[in-house]
């Protein structure tokens, strides 16, 4: 189960400020197995802070208690907090994008509250996926692809587009994954014979010329290489216009993609 990032921790930190005394949320800190993994207390953002990084540094070292404590305390600050989802607070939408970029979903549904006498939403934190993602060691693997061949500026756009996307800048990853994706496919049809303008943009051009000219014939990668250019040029780097589901399913695909041309098209001896 992966730990929750630095940005959403942040958050969090922000959203207990206000609506929490001190005492609040201590107990809510031992309520939810957090307490003892930090020690300051001289103010409310200090305690939370403290334990919540303490919890962080443990569930990257394997610590699964320390993740599930960070999730059952979020859980409950939201429950807190958010009495009807569909008029949430402002930060309600970044938390829910900032857990989809650390693979969560945060999900609510309705139920009949017995004691408040009318239905109340009932919120639950999920993984986005069944299993572990292995996209680090995806992406490790695609950066020594690319740094053996010497494709710095494809190198460049795509560590730029990873580091974007774990900093939640989704439309910044968008762009820059479209841009590594284009630098390869430039890079490759030239080792192939394509002579093109020198101009950006001409990706399509060199995804044609690698097709009819049965490099990469289209039951063979042609189709899907055409299909995912073509998905590239929506929800681009325009402010607004991408989530964090699209931008980790984009780096998904995109990192599999660029892996499956540079093992399709070995390198030039």
């Amino acid at each position: 189960m992966s730990a929750l990032s630095s940005r959403t921790l942040g958050l969090l930190v922000d959203i207990c400020q206000d609506p929490y005394t001190k005492s609040d949320l201590s107990t809510l800190l031992m309520r939810t197995g957090l307490w003892d993994y930090g020690a300051e207390d001289f103010n409310k953002q200090e305690l939370v802070r403290s334990r919540l990084l303490g919890a962080k540094k443990a569930g990257e070292q394997g610590d699964s208690d320390a993740t599930d404590a960070m999730l059952r305390y979020l859980t409950l600050v939201v429950k807190y907090l958010v009495k009807d989802p569909k008029r949430a607070p402002d930060w309600f939408n970044e938390l829910t994008e900032d857990l989809l970029a650390d693979g969560y979903e945060l999900k609510w549904t309705e139920d009949f509250d017995f004691q408040e006498g009318d239905l109340v939403p009932v919120f639950e934190i999920l993984p986005t996926d069944p299993a572990p993602v292995p996209l680090g060691g995806q992406i490790t693997a695609l950066e020594m692809d690319l740094t053996d061949r010497s494709y710095s500026v494809v190198l460049t756009h795509y560590a730029q587009a990873v580091s974007n996307l774990g900093r939640g800048n989704y439309e910044s990853a968008n762009g820059q994954l479209r841009a590594a994706l284009e630098g390869l496919v430039m890079q490759l049809a030239t080792e192939q014979g394509y002579v093109g303008g020198g101009r950006a943009g001409e990706g399509g051009k060199a995804i044609a010329h690698l097709i009819d000219n049965n490099h990469l014939p289209e039951d063979d990668g042609g189709i899907y290489l055409r299909s995912l250019w073509k998905m590239t040029h929506t929800n681009g780097p325009h402010p607004g216009q991408s989530d964090a589901d699209e931008a980790r399913f984009r780096t998904v695909t995109i990192t599999a993609a660029m892996r499956f041309l540079l093992n399709y098209f070995p390198p030039k001896q």
